[in-house]
Formats: C-alpha cells, structure tokens, sequence
C-alpha cells in the first residue's frame, strides 16, 4: 500500500486517544484522520472521513452493549474495517459477531497495534461471523484465556503449568474446561474455535 493508511480513534477517554495517538504517529505509513468520543459521533465520523480503519473502545461511558451495537450499525452502511480495543475480555465475542475484524487487548504491545492495522487495511472485507448459539457462548476465565492462547503455540499440559506456576491436573483441568465451554473435540479444534471467536489470534 503506497498511500498512508487512514484511521479514525474512537474512545470516550482522551487519555486512551492520547495513547494510540503517540504510537500511530511513529509509523510513517498511518495517518490519523480523526477522533470521536461517543458511539454516535464513531458512525458519524466514518461517514464523514472515510478511513481505512476504525479503532474503537467497546465499553462506552459504563455501557457494555454500545460498543457492539455501533459496530453492527457501521457494518450494515459503510465498508471500513474495525479493530476493537477493550480492557474486558468478556466484550470480544460481542464484537466479533456484530462484525468486528478484529479486536485486541489493551495490553497490546506498540508492535501488535501496528502490526494489527497494516493486516486489516490490506485484507478482503471478510464475511460476518454467524451467530454461535451453542456452548461456545460462555466466556473463557482469564486464566483459561491464557491456557488457550498457550495452546496456540503448541504447548502441552506440563509445559503450560510450568509457564502458568500451576500444578499439571490444573492445567488439565482448564483444557478440559476449554474443550467444552468451546464445544470443541480437542485442543485444535478449541484454537480454530477461539480464532473464529476472536479469543486468540
């Protein structure tokens, strides 16, 4: 991509918008166009500026459903992609089905932010996420969130306690946990699940 990659910052914080500010300014290939401070005033501004990508908050002013609820919105009327950004990971699955492209956590590193909008500007406009309406609605612990990401990387039960300071029948037990809050059938599965769901990436 030759051009600068446009985005608009949406958080209710000015201390949040500040800080993905000083980051995106460091890439030479970013270009801020602009920010909002409400759900509304998201959809308005990327009517308005028409960015490559929306990086938005999920929990707005205590509201856990506005974020999704805007994203939904953005989606049905205007091509843009969207990275969700929240401190809670129970709002990820939430985003992702309202149509999010992605979403991380705000323990995100310089290089995962910048990294995660070079992917999204330059991939197809992807299909919405179905429904899921079975087991895999129950949201993930924070330490099975971890176990699973773990799992990702190709890690076993013992090297996972060893990792986490846990005793092995720990770690087995959230594997299981895992499998069945995800209705996977094993631990490749629960990964390709958790990818779909946007709990790892």
């Amino acid at each position: 991509m030759n051009r600068k990659i446009k985005v608009v910052l949406a958080d209710d914080t000015l201390i949040a918008r500040e800080g993905w500010k000083r980051i995106l300014e460091t890439a030479s290939d970013i270009e801020i166009v602009g920010e909002a401070r409400s759900a509304v005033e998201t959809k308005r501004k990327v009517k308005e500026l028409a960015p490559d990508v929306l990086l938005m908050d999920l929990l707005w002013f205590g509201d856990e459903s506005a974020g999704w609820a805007v994203i939904r919105e953005i989606k049905q009327e205007i091509k843009v992609k969207i990275i969700a950004v929240t401190a809670y990971e129970n709002l990820i699955r939430d985003a992702r089905l309202a149509g999010a492209d992605s979403a991380l956590l705000k323990t995100f590193s310089r290089e995962e932010l910048l990294t995660e909008i070079r992917e999204q500007a330059t991939q197809p406009e992807r299909e919405p996420v179905a429904l899921v309406s079975d087991a895999r609605t129950e949201t993930l612990t924070r330490r099975e969130l971890e176990v699973l990401r773990l799992l990702k990387d190709g890690h076993p039960d013992k090297e996972i306690a060893n990792m986490l300071g846990i005793a092995n029948t720990t770690a087995k037990n959230h594997v299981k946990n895992i499998l069945g809050k995800l209705n996977a059938k094993n631990r490749t599965q629960a990964v390709a699940v958790g990818q779909e769901l946007g709990l790892v990436r």
